[in-house]
């Protein structure tokens, strides 16, 4: 796309249009690699990736690092869920208090949504807390009951 209709796009619509780079171009967005604290991705996907100043982190579930597998119990795997993210958010750099916008999915709010809460607590202490949405969703990935995404806020060091 031109830069010219690209701007033309944005500030009529107020809509940022991405563009792929073309060949002359370097990409800057950064896909964070895992480490032995993060969990590994199982298909197609990343772990997060950084654009600029902002971090964005993947669906992070209640995965067991060192064997790929669900954690057992409720309360123990959404712990696991937000341990998983804030540790992708460190490859980057980024802490819990970096965190700008929080996304958890749940198969059962009524049920699930009190656990997300005891545990964030739990996490971030007295707050501030970070912006959140809870969503209840029909079915996750391997019939887990929760996942969470993270956007972050954290500037580049030059």
């Amino acid at each position: 796309m031109r830069p010219g209709f690209r701007f033309l796009l944005t500030s009529l619509f107020g809509v940022f249009v991405p563009v792929a780079a073309s060949a002359d171009e370097t990409s800057r967005v950064e896909i964070l690699a895992p480490n032995a604290e993060t969990i590994a991705p199982s298909g197609t996907w990343s772990i997060g990736a950084r654009a600029g100043d902002f971090v964005f982190i993947g669906g992070m579930r209640g995965v067991d690092r060192a064997t790929g597998k669900l954690v057992e119990g409720e309360e123990a795997r959404i712990r696991r869920m937000f341990d998983n993210m804030l540790a992708a958010a460190a490859v980057a750099g980024a802490t819990k208090s970096d965190a700008v916008r929080l996304t958890v999915f749940v198969t059962d709010v009524a049920r699930l949504r009190p656990i997300v809460n005891k545990v964030q607590k739990d996490i971030w202490g007295d707050g501030p807390y970070p912006p959140r949405t809870v969503l209840e969703v029909p079915r996750l990935d391997q019939s887990d009951i929760a996942e969470i995404d993270g956007t972050f806020y954290r500037p580049v060091v030059k």
